[in-house]
């Protein structure tokens, strides 16, 4: 190796350090510099859109109108067969109802629903702005213990299982009318819609009269009779 070979590169790199001792805060300010936009650009590029929230939350939304349904109690299928669901025991059922009977009683007054409200809101949720601000709302429904009666028809296959509700519906709130007597289905997995309201609601959405058989409601439940 020529001599000068190796004394050139100790020359540079006594350099080269030098240079790093004598600039060592601008160095360090840098690099932490460099670190913190680094995670900046990470973060633009790994952060969700933004319509994630609302999709998110639609369907949150279409979840509480149709939620998952518990064990169904037939274990092999005999179509056109009545049941009897026992509405006490779903945590899920009365959540449902009432979103949707807030939902007919806000399209039959000319409101926006809830639904609707949640689907075109940047960033809606079932209990943010977009529902709170609605004229009426779930929460403002109740459904009177003892006055809900709940039975299924069963189908050929899961989608055509058919599930039927017959309830009293009170509200304090008094901007949008609220029918008393509502009547609710909901097939397979979709969601619960109220198919009739007010007198007569019973025979015109019309209910099964096979629900009404001794072993299932004991005959045509009382809140389509006080309401008839």
């Amino acid at each position: 190796m020529p001599a000068g070979s190796g004394n050139g590169v100790r020359a540079g790199g006594v350099s080269w350090r030098t240079w790093v001792e004598e600039h060592r805060r601008p160095v360090i300010i840098g690099a932490f510099a460099a670190a913190a936009l680094l995670g900046i650009l990470i973060g633009l590029l790994t952060a969700p859109s933004s319509g994630s929230p609302a999709t998110n939350d639609v369907a949150d939304v279409a979840a509480q109108r149709a939620p998952a349904l518990l064990a169904l109690p037939w274990a092999t299928r005999s179509p056109n067969t009545p049941f009897n669901m026992k509405a006490g025991i779903d945590p899920n059922l009365r959540p449902a109802l009432q979103w949707a009977a807030a939902d007919a009683a806000l399209a039959a007054a000319g409101k926006t629903t809830l639904s609707a409200a949640v689907a075109a809101s940047s960033s809606p949720s079932p209990g943010g702005t977009a529902v709170s601000a609605a004229a009426l709302t779930a929460d403002e429904i109740t459904i009177p213990s003892g006055s809900l009666y709940y039975g299924a028809i069963e189908g050929s296959s899961a989608a055509n299982d058919v599930f039927w509700a017959v309830g009293l519906t009170q509200t304090s709130n008094k901007a949008v009318p609220l029918p008393s007597l509502e009547v609710w289905k909901r097939i397979g997995d979709g969601p619960w819609t109220v198919v009739a309201s007010g007198k007569g609601a019973c025979e015109n959405a019309p209910v099964p009269t096979s629900l009404y058989v001794t072993g299932v409601w004991g005959g045509q439940p009382p809140p389509c009779r006080t309401q008839g």
